[in-house]
């Protein structure tokens, strides 16, 4: 494998856990959010979601439902640019690397364009990390009252 395969390839499966990531902390402060809608509800009515309702969700509906519980819109337009990114890293950027003959045009380009995508996406997980922590503390003095 030709030393730019094995760059971009590298770099493909760094976006893919960084992604998995994000995944992961989008679905820890959408469970954290339904355990304090319930806390707040359970007096009034019936609130049966939990983060195992959420285990298993696709970055997409795991986006939709964040865009419901939170209201940094900045932070949820820039998420959403990630969609597309997201499914092309998950189902195409890899077959690049297939074969002896790689296309070294798209391989140029999208190992350029990774760059910028690994920065917005490390600067998301950032925004989300601190999102949670203001859920929690919110959550937190909700239970005080």
């Amino acid at each position: 494998m030709k030393q730019e395969q094995k760059f971009y390839k590298d770099r493909t499966v760094g976006l893919l856990t960084n992604f998995q990531l994000l995944e992961l902390s989008l679905k820890l402060y959408i469970g954290t959010a339904y355990d304090y809608i319930h806390m707040l509800v359970e007096d009034h009515i019936h609130f049966d979601f939990s983060i195992s309702d959420v285990e298993n969700y696709p970055l997409e509906r795991l986006l939709n439902i964040f865009g419901k519980l939170n209201g940094n819109e900045e932070l949820k337009k820039r998420l959403n640019k990630l969609r597309s990114e997201r499914n092309y890293i998950a189902h195409e950027a890899l077959l690049v690397t297939v074969g002896s003959n790689p296309n070294m045009d798209t391989l140029h380009k999208k190992a350029e364009d990774f760059l910028y995508l690994e920065d917005e996406l490390t600067e998301c997980l950032k925004l989300v990390t601190e999102e949670f922590g203001k859920l929690k503390v919110k959550g937190e003095l909700s239970r005080l009252s």
